[in-house]
């Protein structure tokens, strides 16, 4: 099947359901469920997971508050009302370095909105980082309302930056406005922990550009800006954070996922469709039968992390806990246990059950680990189960 073929099943799969923000924090978002193969058809259809389940027990807990999104754009508006003076200020103060000439650049107060401005964004995006990373004079030292893009998927994506990439001094830094306060120096350390995710993608996608115009990636540092509101109101203050680990990991993870329009066109006719999941007009428990569906036919990969990235995760979560999977225990323990396929079959190695070939070198570790257990606190019904094993 051609590619013009293969996107076209992937459109057919997301049949009507809504369609994601093509912006930066999904990907970040994305990235932490890459190994996922639902997840990279679901990505790279554009659906909006978090919305697929709404009006079923499994609905996504997700969304930003009312008052949050207010919050969020009165920050922004202030940032912007003055030229950026006062966010000039904070980044001069941050990294040491007075800023003579602010030279912002709104790309979009410039250029529409739409898919057609999202192109046109992505064009400007290029040329004033090109500007930016040659020296020209008077290009623009900070760069707010970017649009990047990156292959994800074997689909080409525009990803829209909420934030600003600045030059004060050198290298070019990337930065995210978030309104969240910071408070004598100390924000939320989950809030600042997505948006250091959030711009390590940011690092890598303008990295890339980078290389495509042929210019030093090192140009971008590897130092995140999170841009926050002080305290209660909402003067800018900066925090500084290194980001080269998350960097290189979004990097891993993104290189690593598979095509998703060979496998949308891998899929029986038959696969239930996302539009058919998220109707709304359908019994609830219709529709969770025809997630359990999809999902059996596509391939999950539950992780614990999953519940803070993935629309779906609650329901993934109940088929981790109904198959026993050792995923449900996060990546650390499933690396401690590879070839064994559930918790009970690892409670039946630590009971002495024979193993098979590729359960060898796990099954010794775990037998000598139950023994160490039985003789600091013994567990009758795991003796019991030992025996009968045994017999």
């Amino acid at each position: 099947m051609g590619s013009v073929d293969a996107l076209g099943r992937l459109e057919q799969l997301r049949a009507g359901a809504a369609e994601r923000s093509p912006d930066v924090r999904t990907l970040a978002r994305f990235a932490s469920t890459a190994q996922c193969r639902v997840a990279n058809l679901g990505f790279a259809a554009r659906v909006d997971f978090d919305k697929l389940l709404l009006g079923t027990r499994f609905a996504a807990p997700f969304g930003q508050s009312p008052f949050a999104f207010r919050r969020g754009l009165v920050f922004e508006e202030r940032l912007r009302a003055d030229g950026h003076q006062s966010l000039f200020a904070a980044l001069g103060e941050a990294l040491g370095q007075n800023v003579v000439s602010p030279r912002p650049v709104n790309l979009r107060e410039r250029i529409a909105g739409g898919k057609r401005g999202m192109a046109a964004r992505a064009t400007a995006t290029e040329e004033v980082v090109a500007d930016v990373l040659s020296g020209r004079r008077g290009a623009p030292n900070l760069l707010d309302g970017a649009v990047l893009t990156r292959e994800v998927c074997g689909v080409p994506a525009y990803f829209e930056a909420d934030a600003v990439l600045a030059r004060v001094g050198e290298p070019l830094h990337a930065g995210e406005i978030k309104s969240f306060p910071t408070v004598d120096g100390q924000a939320d350390a989950d809030k600042l922990g997505a948006a250091v995710a959030q711009v390590a993608i940011y690092v890598l996608l303008l990295r890339e550009l980078a290389a495509r115009l042929g210019r030093d990636a090192d140009a971008i540092s590897n130092e995140a800006l999170i841009i926050t509101a002080k305290n209660t109101g909402l003067q800018p203050a900066v925090i500084r954070k290194p980001v080269a680990r998350e960097v290189q990991r979004a990097a891993r993870l993104l290189a690593a996922v598979p095509n998703a329009p060979e496998l949308a066109a891998s899929l029986s006719s038959r696969t239930p469709t996302f539009g058919s999941v998220s109707d709304p007009s359908a019994p609830a428990e219709a529709r969770i039968e025809r997630a359990e569906t999809l999902l059996e036919r596509v391939g999950t990969h539950y992780q614990p992390e999953c519940l803070a990235a993935c629309g779906l995760s609650r329901l993934c979560r109940q088929r981790a806990h109904r198959s026993g999977s050792p995923d449900r225990m996060g990546a650390s323990f499933t690396r401690l246990v590879p070839g064994v396929p559930s918790l009970d079959r690892l409670g039946e190695l630590a009971a002495g059950a024979p193993p098979k070939a590729s359960e060898a070198s796990v099954a010794e570790q775990v037998a000598l680990a139950a023994h160490h257990l039985d003789e600091l606190v013994p567990v009758p019904a795991l003796v019991r189960n030992r025996r009968r094993v045994r017999q």
